[in-house]
């Protein structure tokens, strides 16, 4: 089972769906409220009141339970989460950046003359 299988039963289908927490190396009460308080502000706003209290508990069983018992059941929506962006992609767009100063032009610019070499060289090819 995997982290989003955990964060759907807790807060869409409201059924337990695991019956030994402990061993579900996949259940993280961390990843759990940090996905759950980008669902909704309700959501959110008991994911940050549980957060005082989790460290009371021992064990994952109980923690799975609290969330069952807690959290509010929902409508299955998609939870908007953005990604960073990968350091190749981010040195690339700075790159792009420093020819279009350098050069001033505009990045679209930079990305035009960029695609029409590329067709260049593939024709001379």
């Amino acid at each position: 089972m995997t982290i989003f299988d955990h964060i759907s039963s807790i807060l869409f289908n409201k059924k337990k769906i695991v019956t030994n927490v402990e061993e579900e190396s996949e259940f993280s009460p961390y990843l759990v409220n940090r996905w759950a308080s980008m669902y909704s502000s309700l959501v959110a706003s008991t994911s940050n009141t549980l957060n005082k209290y989790l460290q009371t508990f021992d064990n994952k069983k109980d923690l799975y339970s609290l969330f069952l018992a807690v959290f509010p059941k929902v409508q299955s929506k998609k939870i908007i989460y953005f990604k960073r962006r990968k350091d190749e992609e981010a040195e690339e767009i700075d790159n792009l950046e420093l020819i279009a100063k350098y050069r001033e032009i505009s990045k679209r610019e930079v990305l035009a003359n960029i695609q029409t070499l590329k067709m260049l060289n593939k024709q001379l090819n």
